[in-house]
């Protein structure tokens, strides 16, 4: 009975220290989870929109180009019912500039959707996209249809 517990105790031992495998795609995981914020916006005690911005130029993968700043913006709103209430996000500003920011609805099989680690299927996704800067400092914001305007921060990595 000991020898079989020893045993046991020694695979689970060898199973925790093993090191996982240095995989491509779970660094751009890593680096898009790090390169994300999330928002929470009350509006009663049962209803919540959840944001989660994802800032893609610091991730280096085919799909990121680098001529345009790109955020994808993830909105999903929990009201405590069965039904599905869909917030809509407006008026987006990159460094507190509209001109030429650009907002496409992502569909849930979008290739770009792969590299945010929390994307579901409950959650509607944009990608906003601005002229290319060259300030370490970025900052997104945006309007909802129930709230004032939220502004979210980011830093370049150089």
């Amino acid at each position: 009975m000991r020898y079989i517990m020893g045993v046991c105790l020694m695979f689970l031992i060898s199973g925790c220290a093993s090191k996982l495998a240095d995989n491509a795609s779970e660094k751009v995981l890593d680096y898009g989870m790090t390169h994300s914020k999330k928002v929470e916006i009350i509006h009663s005690k049962t209803s919540r929109t959840f944001v989660t911005i994802t800032y893609l130029n610091p991730l280096n993968h085919p799909l990121v180009t680098q001529n345009h700043e790109q955020f994808i913006v993830g909105t999903y709103r929990a009201t405590g019912e069965e039904s599905f209430v869909k917030t809509t996000l407006r008026a987006f500003e990159v460094n507190g500039k509209t001109e030429e920011v650009r907002v496409t609805p992502l569909e849930k099989d979008n290739p770009l959707l792969t590299l945010v680690s929390s994307s579901n299927a409950w959650t509607d996704y944009v990608l906003v996209e601005a002229p290319y800067t060259s300030t370490i400092k970025m900052e997104l914001s945006f309007e909802t249809d129930h709230s004032k305007r939220v502004s979210v921060g980011f830093r370049k990595d150089y």
